[in-house]
């Protein structure tokens, strides 16, 4: 497979992202385990609440985005645009 220069970054970026996703994901598990273990009643909702998950997974895909939303998403693609609009590809 052959591919650009910038390409390779990106990929490169991307699979350094991925690693730092994964530490956090093992430090919250770390927390999580630590809270379990020396907690003397230890409730499963400081750990995991499925509704509030549910919650967010809902809203994040909801069809109706509000005016305020419309206008944050509108800035975030603006500063994406710019970041990438300045970038200078060797």
């Amino acid at each position: 497979m052959s591919c650009y220069l910038w390409e390779l970054e990106a990929l490169l970026e991307g699979l350094a992202l991925r690693r730092l996703d994964e530490q956090e994901q093992h430090a919250v598990f770390a927390f999580n385990l630590r809270y379990v273990l020396n907690a003397k009643k230890p409730k499963l909702t400081k750990i995991f609440d499925k509704k509030k998950a549910e919650k967010k997974i809902r809203d994040l895909f909801a069809r109706e985005v509000s005016t305020n939303n419309r206008k944050q998403l509108a800035n975030q693609v603006r500063t994406v645009a710019n970041h990438f609009k300045n970038k200078t590809w060797r």
